[in-house]
């Protein structure tokens, strides 16, 4: 598993172990992760392609959204 960035601050927050992987996303945005002693996952360094399949899931994930009234937690008026 991978973790998010989130995760991974409330993890050390909890003094709990990281034992996933994290992307270098996460690196360059909590560069602590790497003196925290309960961190014993691996960095995951994506490549030009993981961005684009990750681009066109996103692109499918709005056209979904679309599908759905912007008041689907209550009646629409």
């Amino acid at each position: 598993m991978i973790l998010d960035t989130s995760a991974v601050i409330e993890r050390v927050r909890a003094r709990r172990p990281v034992t996933e992987d994290i992307t270098a996303v996460t690196l360059v945005e909590y560069p602590k992760i790497v003196y925290y002693k309960h961190f014993s996952g691996g960095v995951i360094f994506p490549i030009y392609e993981d961005y684009m399949v990750a681009h066109r899931l996103q692109l499918a994930l709005i056209g979904l959204g679309r599908r759905f009234p912007t008041c689907w937690w209550r009646p629409c008026r």
